[in-house]
Formats: C-alpha cells, sequence, structure tokens
C-alpha cells in the first residue's frame, strides 16, 4: 500500500475509495467523488496531493467546508480527517494509511538486540558478556532517572508557562482567523454594493442627467473598500507584482479580490505565459500605428465600459480591422471585433455586399474600426447593465459563448451583484460552460494584465493604454 494514497469514504456510501492523485469532490458528474445532495456544489472541494502530503481546498463553495464545526478554505490530511460539506450537508471520511512492508529491516533488526541488553527480563541463554552490558546500563539507567527527575522538576513550572501560551495563541488564531473571515464578507458586500451603485447611476444618467451627490458615494465607499483590503491583507507592497496586477485587473473588470476562488491567481498566471511574444508584440505594434488604444478607449468611457474591454478585440482580431473569422451558424464574423451578422445589424451597422463570404469587404462597416467599435461598446453596455450586473467577467463570457445561452443561465442566478457574479455562475454551471468559454476569460485578464506592464512579463513593446486613470472621487491606487 503506498504512502502516498488517500481513502475516501462518504456517510452516502459504504464504498471505500482510493486515490494517488489530486481529485475534486462535488454534485457534478464530472467529479472523481459525486455526492448528490442539495448542499453539496458543483464542485465543492479538492482533495490536493502536494509531493508526499495532502490537504482539503475549499473551491469557493456556496455552503462552505467545515472541519470541526468550523468553516474552512484549506486544511491538511495527517493520517485522518472528517469534513463536512455545508453546515448539515453529507461527511467525507479521509484516511492515508501508513506504508507497511513485511521481512527483514534495519528497524527490525536492531529492535531485537535492543531488546536482549536492555529489556527488563534476562534473555535466555545470557552470556557473561551481555550479563556485564546490561548490569551497566542498568546502573547507568539510575542515575540518568535521578538527574531527569530533578530537571522535570525544575521544568515543571516552564511547561505549565508554555502550555498556557499555547492556549492563548490558539485563541487568538481562532479569533483571527473568523475575523478575516468576517472582513472578506464585508469588503464583498461593499464592492457589490458599489456595482449596485454603478447600475443606479446608469439609470439615474439615462432619466435625468449626473448626479454628483451618487459619484461621491462611490467614492466614499471605495475608499472603505481599500481600507479594508489592507486590513484583510489579500495582498500588500510585498506581494510579488505579477500577482498585484492581476488582483487590480479584476478589480477593474467588475469583481472583488475579495472573493476570488482559491487557485484563480495561478489559473492567470499559467494563461500569461500562453500569450506568445510574436502575438503580443505584433498586435500591440498593430494597435499603435492606426491609433486604436485611444480611439478604442475613448468610445468605451462613453459607454461607462472598463477599459480592459479593449482586450477583447486582441483576442478575436488581433487588432486587425480587416479580420475574418470561420463561418458558423450564425454567418461570417468580421473585423476587430468579429461581430457576427445579426449582432452587427442590431447595433447599426451597415454590411457590404460580401456579407456572406469570407473576404474582405470595403463597404461592410464591420471592418471600420470606429462604427464597429461604437456597435460593440453599445451591444456590451447592455450585457453590462443588464444580465451581467456590471461583472466585466460575465461580459467576456457573454461575448464568447453568446448572449443569448448565457443569459438563461444568468437568469437562473439572482438578480443582484452579490449573487449575479461569475464565481456563482462557475459554481451553479460549470458543467454547462465551455471550456473554451473559461479560457476566453482568462486569456483577456491575462492580456488585460500584460498591456499594463509588458515589461513585467518579459515584454518588449510599451502597452497601448498607458496607465489606468483614477476612478471619478478616487485615489487611482485601483
Amino acid at each position: 500500500m503506498s504512502s502516498n494514497e488517500i481513502q475516501v469514504k462518504s456517510s452516502t456510501s459504504a464504498e471505500l475509495r482510493c486515490f494517488t492523485q489530486t481529485v475534486r469532490v462535488g454534485r457534478a458528474a464530472t467529479n472523481g467523488v459525486v455526492l448528490d445532495h442539495e448542499l453539496v456544489s458543483a464542485e465543492h472541494l479538492e482533495l490536493r496531493r502536494e509531493g508526499k502530503h495532502w490537504e482539503v481546498v475549499d473551491l469557493s463553495s456556496e455552503r462552505g467546508t467545515f472541519v470541526r464545526g468550523e468553516r474552512i478554505d484549506r486544511a491538511p490530511v495527517r493520517g485522518g480527517l472528517t469534513v463536512r460539506l455545508g453546515g448539515n450537508g453529507p461527511e467525507l471520511e479521509l484516511t492515508i494509511p501508513r506504508h507497511s512492508s513485511r521481512g527483514w529491516t534495519p528497524l527490525a533488526f536492531a529492535t531485537d538486540i535492543a531488546g536482549r541488553y536492555f529489556s527488563e527480563e534476562d534473555p535466555e541463554n545470557m552470556s557473561s558478556r551481555t550479563a556485564m552490558i546490561r548490569a551497566a546500563f542498568r546502573a547507568h539507567r539510575d542515575d540518568t532517572t535521578r538527574s531527569w527527575l530533578r530537571r522535570i522538576r525544575s521544568l515543571r513550572a516552564i511547561v505549565v508557562l508554555a502550555l498556557v501560551i499555547a492556549v492563548v495563541a490558539g485563541t487568538v488564531a481562532i479569533w483571527q482567523g473568523r475575523r478575516v473571515r468576517a472582513l472578506r464578507v464585508t469588503a464583498g458586500t461593499i464592492f457589490t454594493t458599489m456595482k449596485s451603485l454603478e447600475l443606479d447611476i446608469r439609470r439615474l444618467e439615462a432619466a435625468a442627467g449626473p448626479d454628483s451627490t451618487v459619484a461621491e458615494r462611490r467614492a466614499r465607499l471605495e475608499a472603505q473598500y481599500d481600507d479594508l483590503i489592507k486590513t484583510i491583507g489579500i495582498y500588500s507592497d510585498r506581494t510579488p507584482a505579477d500577482v498585484r496586477l492581476i488582483y487590480r485587473t479584476i478589480h477593474r473588470l467588475g469583481e472583488s479580490e475579495a472573493t476570488v476562488p482559491n487557485g484563480f491567481i495561478k489559473e492567470v498566471q499559467r494563461t500569461l505565459k500562453q500569450w506568445r511574444s510574436v502575438d503580443i508584440e505584433t498586435a500591440f505594434a498593430r494597435a499603435e500605428a492606426i491609433g486604436l488604444g485611444p480611439l478604442v478607449t475613448g468610445i468605451l468611457r462613453q459607454y461607462h465600459l472598463p477599459r480592459e474591454f479593449f482586450y477583447i478585440a486582441l483576442q478575436e482580431s488581433k487588432f486587425d480591422p480587416k479580420a475574418i473569422g470561420p463561418a458558423g451558424n450564425f454567418g461570417v464574423p468580421k473585423g476587430l471585433w468579429q461581430l457576427i451578422p445579426s449582432t452587427a445589424e442590431a447595433y447599426g451597422l451597415r454590411l457590404g455586399p460580401l456579407r456572406g463570404d469570407r473576404a474582405f469587404d470595403p463597404e461592410d462597416e464591420r471592418h471600420d474600426p470606429a462604427r464597429a467599435t461604437a456597435a460593440a461598446a453599445r451591444y456590451l453596455e447592455d450585457l453590462y447593465s443588464t444580465d451581467a450586473q456590471a461583472s466585466g467577467l460575465l461580459v467576456l463570457a457573454s461575448y464568447n459563448m453568446g448572449d443569448t445561452r448565457l443569459r438563461k443561465l444568468l437568469r437562473s442566478l439572482p438578480e443582484s451583484p452579490v449573487e449575479r457574479n461569475y464565481w456563482k455562475l462557475l459554481d451553479r454551471h460549470r458543467a454547462e460552460i465551455p471550456g473554451e468559454t473559461r479560457n476566453y476569460v482568462l486569456r483577456i485578464i491575462a492580456a488585460a494584465a500584460i498591456g499594463e506592464d509588458p515589461k513585467l512579463f518579459g515584454f518588449t513593446v510599451a502597452g497601448p493604454l498607458g496607465p489606468p486613470s483614477p476612478p471619478e472621487g478616487g485615489d487611482g491606487s485601483k
């Protein structure tokens, strides 16, 4: 039996299963361990092997993962552990069996020798040499025992004090852990309140024009949120620069740093390495040559959209206004934004006579950077301010998957920024979200991070957008 193996038994089944590699547990049929229970998320937790060790890692489940009544993000498995999925959900009994072997071992031989010389009972057929060694050992042991008794008495007070300190430290650690979890929840609530305010500002301005009091309130909330993030310590000045930049990019795309699931930052870091220098440098140079950065961000700003949406065009066309995509069920996508004919016409673009051909058409306005960007911005704004509830990551997923298909899934979530965000969507509908769409979101986050500081990631070109402008009433820290 391997010492790197973990045994898993659930309270819903008598079957004992063994695994030697990382395995996921959840309600979805794609998991290695499937628990069909209403309190279990689609992908609830992961039994993660790290070298010779195992740990339980919660995958941002809705109902939480509990060990000894405490909700945890992760916990080591040492020998054995009982894990509950949801407050009153099913339990998993986890066991790591000890490595065993048969036959002679150096340890067994050493044990036999030690017993012959140092056991309390005299061995059979004892020689005079063995008897002399045993007598010398007993005399030395008695002297040593008296010496240790004196030391134990003198150290007893120190041990008691150390135990008291350990209990106090443990109590403080538990309190601190609960405090951090509570602060994360508070930070997430403040962030979603800002998103709700953003939606309110849009509706208010559409009906009655700008209202500075609402913007001021949002700025105050932004400052409170920044203070909380610093207090929680999600990242600091000591955090690697690439990690800080990824967090800021996710923030600007409409999701809170406090709610980013475990492992997501590492997924973005892996995706960053997939962007090839030739693609980034060629595309950025093309955008610079035709003045695409100021043009696109100016239009996005008119519709109050994140400037990071600029990198949708990088993913779709590598910033080539003449780009033509593969023909599909909805026609041939064209231009910077690869708009299909029906979407282009719905948002006011005129199509040319070659609309159905995979060929450049100078009369097709999808090839016009300004007109195509204005149409794409109106389309993105519709998604952003309605079903996506100001979540830029949901907008990115919709753009790739198709808003009609994704809207059905989004509308199964409560109509609130608290409950309608990218993490909730993956938690409840991961099996229905194509891997291509999840990779699409990761690639645009990675591209936006590269665009802000290309040299940090080993690229030689300058970013096409320059540094981000501070939010209205803010300090620009985000």
